[in-house]
């Protein structure tokens, strides 16, 4: 396993999504992506958005989002680095995501791979 790694509010965060979590209409992705409790995340200092995207293949997501550690912090959400076997660059967002929350994390984040359409 990794050593822990301090997350500094530069750090972006990789957001992995589902084939349901992407909004075409709105080119982003749908709020729903950013509401999870324990929000998985992979820290882009620690891995390539390559590397991410093929981890997420695996587990039947299908596009890769990204965005700062800082924007995620002045939520007041904790981002803490948990790697995981097969993954050294895994990390959680704690915190509670209300609704306006995860609005603002889906409209304040960058596509970094496209999904397919569906």
């Amino acid at each position: 396993m990794a050593e822990p790694y301090q997350v500094k509010p530069s750090d972006k965060l990789l957001r992995w999504l589902h084939p349901g979590q992407f909004s075409w209409e709105e080119n982003r992705p749908t709020s729903a992506a950013f509401k999870d409790s324990e929000m998985s995340v992979d820290i882009l200092s620690l891995t390539t958005i390559e590397e991410s995207y093929t981890k997420a293949k695996k587990i039947g997501k299908n596009a890769v989002v990204s965005i700062k550690a800082q924007l995620v912090i002045e939520k007041g959400l904790e981002v803490c680095h948990e790697p995981v076997e097969g993954n050294d660059a895994h990390a959680v967002i704690l915190g509670k995501k209300t609704n306006s929350i995860a609005k603002f994390l889906a409209n304040n984040c960058e596509i970094e791979i496209y999904p397919t359409n569906q």
